[in-house]
């Protein structure tokens, strides 16, 4: 009489999966129809897809003739990435085995009306010689992928299959393992044979955070280009989803913002950000003897930004217009390192205006001129700074009675007369707000949106401004994951 085969099947992802198989005797104790439960499923994120399955799979006392089957998914892992994913077979079975171990590999993204289950037969032998054949149980139409043999060392390549993970769908695949019968298999008994199954990505590109930003604004009524010299392409709106989790801590994307100078004369488009709550409330400038200017590049504000307390996650202290320092803690707030390697130099411009009736097309332009006040620097090439007023501005979605275009047509100094232009900013703040821009006829102030929606501008000493630190991202940032709202904010990485 034939004797049984044991197959013991263990899954990987990128993966490792062992079939070791022994010759057992005679009852059949649990053959694998593809329906078992509390089986030991495990998950695996491979980049950007999800692989789900069993690490160990058993089933015991496999006859020729019948067929153990395994299955597992494969999903998306995040919000963007393209590539190829492979799944693999490398078999390692003696040779007597010849070609009596078949395998097929089906797939579905549809398991309800699409499925593959196995059909037991009756494991008693016919004419006391070959034991009766297993048969599958197809419904539906799944796609057939792969059929052929393993034999000895065999390296199959089951399938390669291109991925977007915006248009991937759950994929379900079935993997048939069927020990054939061929008459005459009295050489198999007390052998074994294993085989090693993986899950891997190949050719992966997760699109860079610009890219992603830039693809969303075809289907979004929340990005617009700002028609600049530049062409930004800017979040606008009372509240866009443009979070991203940075820092620890939720900030939100200004815009995709063109030539960005590094500091070496090299541009890029880059990700501006700025944090989505204030550090706290700060004079823009003071020193200990009591005075001040408008001077950035020397600025108290600049250096607790990029210097100090701030950017080193510590305690120090500060002149919030006084000659005795306040004592100030960002060992909880500041930057952590894994921040900074987010962030890269770049080229802050620092011209300035007279005055703030000026429309946001102006504040651009001017923003970027060599209007300052005598002997201040036009640039400053660092990491941390502030929001332009044509930021807030361009921010601006406009309301059911002034729309957008209407609203960059007023000078910002009245735009607290317009509450659709600032209701409708998710820059506008309830608090007053420093930006770095700077009057060029005076020699000690900065202009600030208020809490009546317009721009001014106020005396650097002033304590009662809000500082919300702004920076641009390092230009090879991707977002892996994340929808943008709040309470899924994007998620980044190199």
């Amino acid at each position: 009489m034939r004797k049984k085969i044991t197959i013991l099947i263990i899954l990987i992802c990128t993966l490792v999966v062992g079939i070791g198989v022994s010759l057992a005797y005679f009852a059949l104790n649990n053959q694998n129809d593809g329906n078992e439960t509390n089986l030991n499923v495990t998950t695996e994120r491979l980049g950007s897809i999800l692989w789900t399955g069993t690490k160990v799979f058993t089933s015991y006392d496999l006859l020729p003739g019948q067929m153990g089957i395994q299955e597992f998914t494969v999903e998306k892992n995040s919000d963007n990435g393209i590539g190829i994913y492979e799944i693999d077979l490398a078999g390692v079975l003696p040779e007597e085995f010849g070609t009596d171990i078949e395998i097929s590999l089906y797939k579905t993204t549809n398991p309800i009306s699409n499925n593959v289950t196995v059909n037991i037969a009756d494991p008693t032998l016919e004419n006391e010689t070959i034991y009766q054949e297993d048969s599958l149980s197809i419904t539906g139409s799944p796609e057939l992928v792969y059929q052929g043999t393993l034999t000895n060392n065999s390296q199959i390549i089951l399938e390669q299959a291109d991925f977007d993970v915006t248009t991937l769908e759950k994929t379900t695949y079935y993997l048939v393992y069927h020990y054939k019968n061929n008459g005459n298999q009295d050489n198999q008994q007390g052998l074994t044979f294993s085989g090693t199954i993986s899950v891997k990505i190949i050719n992966e590109k997760i699109p860079l955070a610009t890219e992603y930003i830039t693809s969303l604004a075809s289907t979004s009524n929340e990005l617009v280009y700002d028609e600049t010299t530049d062409n930004n392409l800017r979040y606008i709106g009372a509240d866009p989803n443009n979070y991203v989790s940075f820092n620890n801590e939720l900030w939100r994307i200004i815009g995709v913002m063109n030539n960005i100078d590094d500091g070496t004369g090299t541009k890029e488009t880059r990700l501006k950000i700025i944090r989505s709550e204030p550090i706290g409330y700060y004079s823009w400038d003071c020193n200990s003897d009591g005075t001040f200017d408008n001077d950035w590049t020397t600025s108290t504000l600049m250096n607790l930004l990029n210097n100090g307390a701030y950017y080193n996650r510590s305690t120090g202290s500060y002149y919030n217009n006084s000659i005795t320092a306040i004592s100030v803690d960002f060992s909880s707030t500041g930057l952590t390192e894994e921040a900074k390697s987010l962030i890269d130099n770049a080229v802050w411009y620092l011209g300035g205006l007279s005055t703030s009736n000026s429309i946001s097309s102006e504040f651009y332009t001017s923003e970027r001129g060599t209007n300052v006040y005598t002997g201040r620097a036009t640039q400053w090439t660092g990491q941390i700074g502030l929001m332009y007023p044509s930021d807030y501005g361009y921010a601006t979605g406009g309301g059911s009675t002034i729309d957008r275009g209407t609203c960059l047509a007023y000078n910002l100094s009245s735009w607290n007369n317009y509450s659709d232009c600032f209701n409708n900013d998710w820059l506008y703040d309830s608090s007053s707000q420093w930006t770095l821009t700077t009057t060029y006829n005076l020699s000690n102030a900065v202009f600030d949106p208020n809490p009546s929606g317009s721009i001014e501008y106020d005396y650097v000493n002033n304590v009662g401004h809000s500082i919300f630190p702004a920076l641009y991202l390092s230009s090879d940032i991707k977002i892996t994951s994340g929808t943008g709202s709040s309470s899924d904010p994007f998620e980044l990485s190199l």
